[in-house]
């Protein structure tokens, strides 16, 4: 007899994990919907290195074959099957992307182990764990991905994971019901220290045969990976135990779902729909799953969903059957206080009125900024296999700062940036970078408390890892320090803005580029200065990110719009297939520094904006 056709439609691990945080969104997923993440395979694979990590893992487990799981779900099943057969009884085997199909489950598994006394299963995060935390845990709990309160329920934080590994062990289970399953959780040690500099180059991307799909692998030395223990394995086979009941009742309704056809779950609408994927901004769409999930009520403008911070206020409000942020009783809004109350009333209020809040104070803030002011924009991220000899997993990687400079009222703006562009520990090179292009005079001018993060673990490092230079660190502790009459130099507009501004078309972001968008598209002296700086004449409709173009890179078409994408952009220059590739790291480069230098060139417009709307400085 030939062998059965799998499922048309198959649900897998992702799809698992999806519908666990929405059922409806499963269907709209089957069906290929459009939705608004990056569907780029290249640039997922390098998001927060976590190739890296399974690359790590896998050396650990030598002798280990690795599954070519691109043709088929069938077929890649079917040869993992013959695999573990062949291994049963007093032969071991490791698989890495075995691939288990039983009925319409689907699931890749990353490391799977058959020896005499059954399967070990392990799956690999790129989560980095607290060692000293987890043997608190163990010790109070018996594991560490419990609650430290009674009744010592498996954590919320951990829950998502040990989920993930036990769908996979209800596969293997019924696959072989006979056999033990035991399974693991391999996670990054937050405590370990490298002992290897410029460990990221033990790993490379590969391009596959079609262009299109990448693949990574690994070329160092594996005696080396054993030595450094970056990560951890726990046993979390009494968490699975204990979460299988539940999993399996889902996966049942799941599968259901999506066999023969998918239907489509009732939606359960809420605060969660916040940041659904298929709510996508195109009325003219075909598909639209946010659309079909709020029905009318999704054509609210401007939309609950859009209301700042808050969840309690947020889930009251769609319960209650307000849609819009403008239908917000006044009663309800005078009840409340905290944080978030001041900042909510200001958006209900403005928003019915469609005007500008200016706070009486915002020119006094203006006032206080000494001259130069430099505008700066840092761009870090961080990566999980350490750079630098010393430096645990996740450490800080500061790789790019753009900065406008304007010496005095009126004067021209200078700009200056750096970028690294190799494999190299950036952190001390763009600390004496910046150093030398703002020095130790006048206004830091920066939209969030990143900055100040960034700096602060700089100056830590130093000492930790680079030179030791006690008077660059100094320096960059004092750039942290706010601006007063008479000390400090840095001023966070983002806080400014906050408490201090708001323009209906922002909703409830405080995001430059929120702002900056909001200004373009509603006050035409940010457009013409735009043009006057740039050059460049944007679509009013659209905001000033629209204006960056797109280059085509080895073949696809690649943008920075956002901080995301400047990370997996630095991710893909330095450790992608291209980084052996001088055109492309050109244009990755160039990509990087036209996005930074607009995200300081917008703080710049947004200043004038606040100047012209407070009046002259005096």
């Amino acid at each position: 007899m030939p062998p059965q056709a799998p499922p048309a439609h198959t649900l897998s691990k992702s799809d698992f994990k999806l519908a666990r945080s929405c059922a409806t969104k499963l269907y709209y997923r089957e069906l290929k919907y459009p939705d608004n993440r990056d569907d780029n395979e290249y640039l997922q694979l390098l998001a927060e290195g976590g190739y890296m990590v399974e690359l790590l893992a896998k050396q650990l487990f030598p002798g280990g074959i690795t599954l070519d799981y691109t043709k088929g779900a069938q077929a890649s099943a079917d040869e993992t099957s013959r695999l573990l057969n062949e291994a049963a009884g007093a032969n071991t085997v490791t698989l890495f992307e075995a691939t288990l199909l039983e009925g319409a489950r689907l699931a890749r598994v990353d490391i799977l182990r058959r020896g005499p006394n059954g399967f070990d299963l392990y799956e690999v995060k790129s989560s980095s764990i607290d060692t000293e935390d987890a043997l608190k845990r163990i010790e109070k709990t018996g594991s560490a991905f419990r609650s430290l309160r009674k009744p010592f329920d498996i954590a919320n934080d951990w829950r998502e994971y040990l989920e993930d590994v036990t769908y996979q062990v209800t596969i293997l289970r019924d696959l072989y019901p006979d056999t033990p399953v035991r399974a693991h959780l391999i996670l990054m040690n937050k405590q370990a220290l490298a002992a290897h500099d410029e460990m990221p180059s033990w790993f490379r991307i590969l391009r596959r045969e079609d262009g299109r799909l990448h693949t990574a692998e690994f070329i160092g030395d594996p005696a080396l990976v054993r030595e450094s223990r970056l990560t951890e394995s726990f046993d979390v086979t009494t968490e699975v135990d204990e979460l299988e009941p539940e999993v399996r009742e889902a996966t049942k309704e799941f599968v259901a779902s999506i066999t023969p056809a998918p239907r489509k779950i009732p939606p359960e609408i809420g605060a969660k729909c916040k940041g659904c994927e298929f709510w996508i901004d195109d009325d003219a769409a075909e598909k639209n799953g946010f659309r079909e999930c709020w029905g009318k009520r999704a054509d609210a403008q401007p939309h609950i969903l859009g209301l700042y911070q808050g969840r309690d206020l947020l889930v009251t409000m769609i319960e209650r059957g307000i849609d819009k942020v403008t239908d917000i009783p006044d009663d309800v809004l005078a009840q409340r206080s905290g944080a978030y109350a001041e900042r909510q009333t200001i958006q209900v209020t403005h928003s019915r009125t469609g005007t500008e809040y200016v706070d009486d104070t915002l020119r006094h803030d203006i006032a206080g900024a000494r001259y130069p002011l430099h505008f700066i924009d840092f761009e870090a991220a961080r990566i999980a296999v350490p750079h630098h000899k010393g430096m645990t997993p996740y450490g800080q990687l500061a790789f790019q700062w753009s900065c406008h400079t304007q010496a005095a009222p009126g004067a021209p703006l200078e700009h200056r940036e750096y970028l690294n562009t190799d494999p190299r520990w950036p952190n001390e090179t763009f600390a004496r970078s910046l150093r030398e292009a703002v020095g130790d005079d006048g206004t830091l001018l920066v939209w969030s408390p990143f900055e100040r993060s960034v700096l602060n673990t700089v100056a830590d490092e130093l000492t930790a890892l680079g030179s030791g230079d006690a008077d660059l660190a100094g320096w960059l502790r004092l750039s942290t320090l706010d601006l007063k009459p008479d000390s400090g130099r840095q001023l966070d507009m983002l806080k400014l803005c906050r408490k201090k501004y708001f323009h209906p078309a922002m909703e409830g972001s405080n995001s430059i580029k929120a702002v900056l968008d909001a200004l373009w598209k509603h006050v035409p002296e940010v457009r013409s200065r735009f043009l006057e700086l740039t050059g460049v004449e944007g679509d009013p409709g659209l905001g000033p990110y629209a204006a960056l173009p797109p280059i085509v890179i080895n073949g696809t078409e690649q943008r920075v719009a956002e901080g995301t994408g400047a990370i997996n952009a630095y991710f893909a220059m330095v450790y992608g297939v291209e980084r052996d590739d001088p055109v492309a790291k050109e244009q990755w480069s160039r990509l990087l520094l036209e996005y930074c230098k607009l995200d300081t060139l917008a703080m710049v417009l947004v200043w004038e904006h606040w100047g012209r709307i407070t009046g002259p400085r005096g």
